[in-house]
């Protein structure tokens, strides 16, 4: 079970088990499916963008884990400890035109136990 982890104007749900699974699966080779990468610029901007929005001023300490989608775009899945030692995962989408949008707002923990 995942708790919300901020508040935020926009209600969204929190990741469900099906989403977590298919994350956590990474690197099955499955067409359109979850694969695990690494740290890039786009994904230093993505975290950041979540970081931003969460309630307390916070800074990043480590990603610990990344999870990329090929969509339309790219979806994110971020794993990720914050300076006070906090884990927190967050997914973002990165549009075809380079914008970024948070779909899973962050929520306390890991999708993945690794």
């Amino acid at each position: 079970m995942f708790l919300a982890g901020c508040s935020q104007s926009v209600e969204q749900p929190d990741v469900d088990n099906k989403t977590a699974e298919a994350i956590c699966r990474a690197g099955d080779s499955m067409p359109g499916g979850w694969i695990s990468s690494e740290e890039t610029p786009e994904v230093r901007k993505a975290v950041q963008l979540v970081i931003k929005t969460m309630d307390k001023p916070a800074k990043l300490k480590k990603m610990l884990a990344v999870h990329s989608q090929i969509v339309n775009g790219v979806n994110y899945a971020l794993e990720y400890q914050l300076e006070n030692g906090t884990i927190w995962s967050a997914i973002v989408y990165r549009g075809l035109e380079g914008k970024y949008t948070i779909t899973q707002r962050p929520i306390p923990g890991l999708f993945c136990d690794h």
